[in-house]
């Protein structure tokens, strides 16, 4: 038998057409430290990781980490994240964990909330958005900018967003424009999402679902790569069929759709099954294989699943470190009773550190063995 190995590129640049689209100065680094900073939309993402598993999967050749902040019903003046103090409180909280992390990258996404104050709040939110930004200038970070995407209209027993798609309209374009003053990249949630509806379960939320559909889209327009839908492979083999290794630059895309066909001409009559890892996966005559078939759901995208997974587990572990279930009793005014228990949150450390290491591995994509045979 003859052996060969194949490899196909995935990676594919962004058409110029694409308003959603950043600034082409932008782009992530080897060793970027991104934060993900902002509202509902932000933390649920990490019980779901679509976007961060597209994102990681486009740079299978670079170190990046992925931190969330967000915090449900927040806005840019930090007020969700008060626990028991005021606003200034709550965007103290905001600023010290950003500054700790060191972030080079942070992807920001705020004015839904705000927005329900309606034009009469603009200036109110224009002066909260400029004194966070002037604060996370501070890290000296690469900046995006995430501005809302409208309610849907999913109709009764749900309000019609009709009035408050108008308001996220105005807070969007003082996100765009600040960003533009500032010489950050602005990435336009409504104009990327609209088109892939229905995302969310209430007009507003994102669905598991709705994260999956929408990472490609997000993952594209932030970091100006995707990933294109095939996978295909053609083989000039022997007459007898033959083994060969091959794999993807990148892991297909996230919810698919991945087409993926082998073409292997030049087979003497009869019937072939194919082999992947010793794993029969299907058979087809010569013909058909000269022609090219279509293989199923391979390897690939269950290798692409397990980051997935493993990038939620990530997840998890950390939001136990920042924000623990009992930390009043850790470290707010309740501290008396537990805080000797506070020395055990960096135990956490270790175990994402582990996890950061298997999210490496896993977003590699794997070689395999692909061999064609006649069937007996």
């Amino acid at each position: 038998m003859r052996r060969f190995l194949l490899c196909c590129s995935l990676i594919a640049a962004l058409p110029a057409s694409l308003a959603a689209a950043p600034p082409e100065k932008f782009e992530f680094k080897d060793g970027d430290r991104v934060v993900l900073l902002g509202n509902t939309l932000i933390e649920r993402e990490q019980r779901h990781g679509s976007w961060e598993t597209v994102l990681t999967a486009l740079h299978p050749d670079k170190d990046i980490t992925f931190r969330n902040l967000g915090w449900s019903g927040d806005t840019v003046w930090g007020e969700a994240r008060a626990r028991f103090g005021g606003p200034a409180d709550g965007f103290k909280h905001l600023r010290e964990h950003v500054i700790a992390l060191k972030p080079t990258v942070l992807l920001v996404s705020y004015g839904v909330n705000e927005s329900f104050a309606g034009e009469s709040g603009l200036p109110n939110f224009q002066k909260g958005l400029d004194t966070l930004l002037d604060t996370l200038a501070q890290t000296k970070a690469r900046i995006v900018i995430l501005g809302p995407q409208d309610q849907e209209k999913l109709g009764p027993p749900l309000p019609d967003p009709t009035e408050s798609n108008k308001n996220l309209r105005l807070y969007r374009d003082v996100l765009r424009k600040t960003a533009e003053k500032r010489g950050h990249a602005f990435v336009d949630l409504s104009e990327l999402l609209a088109a892939q509806a229905p995302l969310t379960d209430n007009g507003i939320h994102l669905t598991d679902e709705g994260y999956r559909k929408s990472a490609m889209s997000v993952g594209r327009a932030v970091s100006g790569r995707t990933l294109p839908g095939t996978g295909d492979i053609d083989v000039e083999g022997g007459p007898d069929g033959g083994q060969f290794d091959f794999h993807l630059d990148t892991l297909p895309p996230l919810g698919g759709p991945f087409a993926q066909t082998l073409k292997y001409p030049g087979l003497k009559p009869g019937q072939y099954e194919l082999l992947i890892d010793g794993k029969k996966v299907l058979s087809a005559d010569a013909a058909a294989w000269a022609k090219g078939v279509r293989l199923p759901a391979g390897p690939d995208l269950e290798q692409l699943e397990q980051l997935r997974a493993k990038i939620i587990e990530k997840n998890q572990t950390y939001f136990h470190r920042w924000r623990p279930q009992n930390e009043t009793y850790l470290f707010l005014f309740r501290k008396n009773e537990q805080g000797q228990n506070a020395k055990e949150i960096p135990e956490f450390d270790p175990l994402i550190e582990e996890l950061e290491r298997e999210i490496a591995r896993l977003r590699v994509p794997a070689t395999h063995q692909y061999e064609l045979r006649r069937e007996k």
